[in-house]
């Protein structure tokens, strides 16, 4: 995602924003041909919708079965290192540990990110799509794709934080490590950034998952580094991360 698609986004007076309507748990789907209280998309926009949130499930899903098991065998690297005693550790095993695993994770995400940018059929960044500021009950498409993400913010950011902490007790690796580290956050930004751009409405949800697990502050130090808190902000959206 590019800055001028961030861009196209920062101007509120091109969108129209409503109140975000109170959903209860048991409600989410939307039938065809139904109204839903702040949803002014038409049958056809839904089922664009629906059908897009499916593609980016199955390319968030995807990646998450892949990079999943990488993030634990990271966590576990570093846990083992960390329970030897401080004389029997070894800093440049735990970089030739690790390493590998950090640029597979990156590459699996980087791949993720060009097919999330390439899953915009109609061009909404570039056509300001308005309706997807509005808030709308959410499709069972679009509560698979938030539980989605919330895997991929808790897995691979939260190792990322998880980590950085970590290596503060192994100053010589941290310096190997942490550079990559820092490469594997920019593609997770960029995954969720443009899924939140493509389908605003998601991103309440993620929150909401992301929040029950103490993790909510991941996914707004995701937000804030795409721009989009000050765009959801603009847009008087400001409350689905957390502001007033």
């Amino acid at each position: 995602m590019s800055q001028s698609d961030i861009h196209e986004f920062q101007n509120p007076d091109d969108i129209e924003v409503q109140e975000p309507p109170k959903t209860g748990a048991g409600q989410g789907s939307v039938k065809p041909g139904s109204s839903t209280t702040g949803d002014d998309r038409t049958d056809e926009q839904r089922e664009t919708d629906n059908k897009l949130a499916e593609r980016l499930s199955s390319l968030i899903e995807d990646a998450n079965s892949r990079v999943v098991p990488l993030c634990k065998m990271i966590r576990s690297h570093i846990e083992n290192m960390e329970a030897r005693k401080e004389d029997d550790r070894n800093e440049d095993e735990l970089v030739q540990q690790v390493k590998p695993l950090l640029q597979q994770a990156e590459k699996i995400l980087h791949e993720t990110e060009g097919m999330v940018k390439g899953a915009d059929p109609d061009n909404r960044l570039s056509n300001k799509a308005k309706r997807h500021a509005q808030s709308h009950s959410a499709s069972p498409e679009e509560q698979r794709l938030a539980a989605a993400l919330k895997v991929m913010v808790e897995e691979v950011g939260g190792t990322i934080e998880w980590a950085r902490n970590k290596l503060d007790s192994f100053p010589k690796a941290k310096k190997d490590l942490g550079p990559l580290l820092d490469a594997l956050a920019q593609p997770l930004t960029q995954i969720v950034g443009g899924v939140m751009l493509l389908l605003t409405g998601v991103l309440n949800l993620v929150g909401k998952l992301l929040s029950g697990l103490g993790l909510d502050s991941l996914l707004k130090g995701i937000v804030a580094a795409t721009g989009l808190d000050k765009i959801y902000n603009g847009l008087g959206l400001g409350k689905l991360m957390g502001g007033s």
